[in-house]
């Protein structure tokens, strides 16, 4: 189960009380949702989302936690020769935040096309 996979990722965000903390599993996926107080601890969880899954490569998880404390984002369209690492760099983002904040529209972060929009968390 997912749910045990991730359990102190789960235990951490109740902790912090993550306001309208949700936890479904579904198709091989886990999503957790909410709301964390500050940019801080939102980074904290995802701090250990990268402790769990170091590569973010199982893809096995979606982690939606907004923070209370702002950063509602912008977007970027991408250019030829763009990789999300490239685009990070430019916003101050890590890559992988960009990815998990598009898993919507991108299955591989290898994989990014010309045109494409992507949300820019935090920025």
């Amino acid at each position: 189960m997912l749910v045990d996979k991730y359990s102190s990722l789960i235990d951490m965000a109740n902790s912090m009380g993550v306001s309208d903390l949700t936890v479904n599993e579904g198709d091989g996926v886990l999503h957790i949702d909410g709301t964390a107080a500050s940019d801080s601890d939102k980074q904290k969880l995802w701090d250990e989302y990268s402790r769990i899954d170091p590569e973010y490569r199982s893809s096995d998880l979606v982690l939606n936690i907004a923070s209370a404390g702002g950063g509602i984002g912008t977007t970027y369209t991408v250019q030829s020769g763009d990789t999300l690492s490239g685009i990070g760099q430019k916003y101050g983002v890590s890559w992988q935040n960009i990815f998990e904040a598009n898993r919507d529209v991108l299955d591989n972060p290898d994989l990014i096309k010309p045109g494409q929009e992507l949300k820019i968390p935090g920025v």
